[in-house]
């Protein structure tokens, strides 16, 4: 046994499968791992140990400095201190989606006056708490068979950069990196892996402007100029472990750029109120170049001979897990409205054959509660909501748009994949919108998205929650294909305990009391009330929610 066997041998074996995927390998091998690599995962910050120091750092921060007008999280966070003494990247992870309203202290804030500078913004943003690189599309071979491909690079950044400085690690090392793939059949399989989740300090994460290359082991986003992100090539390989034969699936794409950025939300910020939200832009109508693309599914090698994909580039700070606001006067306000919010949304992108464009967020309510979380015998009936975004023109110009759902047909997820179990819930399958502004003509405001596979698209995310994701096709009322898409469905199923097991906590019912929504006293919220009539921070308040944008 050489001394690189002896050393990775303290890995855990879903450390050791997640680096085996990430570097293209069916099983974890040393000595077919480059030596810088090797040297890099055998470093004591790459430990269990490591990680679990870290982590029990950053809660006894936590429990030091709790923030005024936010719930108490005492009890939460000195329960996780006696299950962190050691952990696995993707335990620290999860733990850390586990976090108060507080973790967001120490990362970068947002600003309240996005301003898009290209190709700067599509760096992975690793300051703030959470960011991605988002690409999905369909393609066509030249039979005119219909894929659906999903690529996803989700970074997070599980201590404020301070903390990480301190403990010796550098903005790349503090990241953990989730790749997300997916590849639609039409009318048979829907092939997923697993998320393929890999820690910074592993040396496997990597980034370069000149020209734009972002890695991932060997999964990449490549430009294929000097000064642009567009063209740009994306390569990515991973295994459905979903049935009894693994398939091994992979892409080798290139995209190139017809339209200009689209921001999201309210120029940009969607939201961006007290520090705390998402900045987010988008590339539409990205032309597969069929010279150069193509799909592997299960070694079989299909050449691809066009299609169209969508680029989604998001981050911020207080989105997973909710946060709150920096400011004291927003707190203390958040504290006394009533809690109306229920996470979770609908996104939906639509690109019609005529080069116009259409992208719509329904976000979850109240008013639909009965319709998240059903796990029954049978469907839900029919969920309305309402929805927001863009209507895009040919030439790249765009207007907000609002318009209304109805999910008519739900498929039940009953995919498991090794950690990941199946959570038997029922997702939005079959959705027809209505446009409600004029400006879109009215032989694009109604129309259909029917799912390229029948049987489900959901997928996982590393820190346990489920959520759906695949190709549609965009049908008129009368049944005529008009266009191709993606539905996103997030927040339908309970993930709670899962996220506590993947978090080596105990899933049992006190844990998930312990993690879900604190209370807040009746004491508290009449601090709030006080605080908020001091003439000062009342001033400071009307300031701050002027400053809100996108919400």
């Amino acid at each position: 046994m050489n001394s690189s066997d002896k050393n990775s041998m303290g890995l855990d074996p879903e450390t050791k499968e997640n680096i085996a995927r990430v570097l293209w390998m069916n099983e974890y091998n040393p000595g077919l791992i480059p030596p810088e690599i090797m040297e890099k995962i055998n470093e004591e910050k790459n430990s269990g140990l490591a990680f679990g120091e870290r982590m029990q750092k950053r809660l006894a921060d936590l429990l030091a400095s709790p923030e005024s007008f936010t719930p108490d999280y005492t009890e939460r966070y000195e329960t996780f201190l006696t299950y962190s003494s050691e952990m696995s990247p993707h335990q620290a992870y999860s733990m850390t989606n586990l976090l108060g309203q507080d973790s967001v202290r120490g990362y970068k804030e947002l600003t309240s006056n996005f301003i898009l500078k290209v190709p700067e913004c599509d760096r992975p943003q690793l300051l703030y708490q959470v960011g991605w690189h988002f690409f999905v599309g369909t393609a066509f071979d030249a039979d005119k068979k219909e894929y659906g491909v999903q690529m996803m690079f989700w970074h997070y950044s599980l201590l404020p950069p301070d903390m990480a400085e301190d403990e010796g690690l550098s903005d790349e090392e503090n990241q953990i990196v989730e790749m997300h793939l997916a590849i639609s059949v039409a009318d048979k399989r829907h092939y997923r892996s697993r998320p393929v989740v890999v820690a910074g300090t592993t040396g496997l994460i990597g980034f370069s402007d000149t020209p734009y290359a972002y890695e991932f082991g060997k999964n990449k986003l490549t430009s294929q100029a000097k000064d642009a992100i567009f063209p740009i090539r994306l390569e990515a390989w991973s295994i459905d472990n979903r049935q009894e034969i693994p398939v091994e699936i992979a892409i080798d794409i290139t995209l190139n750029q017809t339209k200009g950025y689209i921001l999201n939300g309210d120029k940009g910020m969607s939201p961006s109120c007290g520090g705390i939200g998402t900045l987010y832009y988008s590339v539409p109508n990205l032309q597969v170049d069929p010279a150069v693309s193509r799909l592997s599914i299960g070694g079989e090698k299909i050449q691809l001979t066009g299609g169209k994909f969508w680029y989604d580039h998001q981050w911020g700070t207080g989105f997973m897990p909710q946060g709150s606001t920096r400011p004291e006067p927003l707190r203390a306000f958040v504290l006394t409205q009533e809690q109306k919010s229920v996470p979770g949304w609908d996104w939906m992108e639509i690109q019609f054959d005529d080069n116009t464009e259409i992208a719509l967020s329904a976000l979850h309510t109240p008013a639909n509660i009965g319709f998240y979380f059903q796990t029954g015998p049978n469907p839900p009936g029919t969920m309305t909501a309402d929805a927001k975004g863009s209507y895009i023109l040919q030439n790249g110009a765009h207007s907000q748009i609002n318009a209304t759902i109805q999910v008519t047909e739900w498929v039940k997820s009953v995919v498991s994949d090794g950690p990941y179990a199946a959570t038997s819930t029922w997702y939005p399958n079959r959705v027809e919108v209505t446009v409600n502004t004029n400006i879109v003509p009215a032989d694009k405001r109604n129309f259909v998205m029917v799912p390229i596979v029948l049987t489900g698209q959901q997928g996982f995310f590393g820190s346990g929650a489920q959520y759906s994701e695949g190709a549609v096709d965009i049908e008129s009322p009368g049944g005529k294909k008009i266009g191709v898409g993606f539905l996103e469905s997030v927040n339908y199923a309970d993930g709670r305990k899962q996220i506590l097991r993947l978090a080596g906590l105990p899933d049992n019912d006190d844990m998930v009391r312990l993690i879900s929504p604190p209370a807040v006293s009746e004491i508290l919220r009449i601090e709030a009330l006080a605080f908020l009539e001091i003439p000062k921070n009342r001033r400071e308040l009307e300031e701050e929610l002027m400053n809100c944008k996108g919400t």
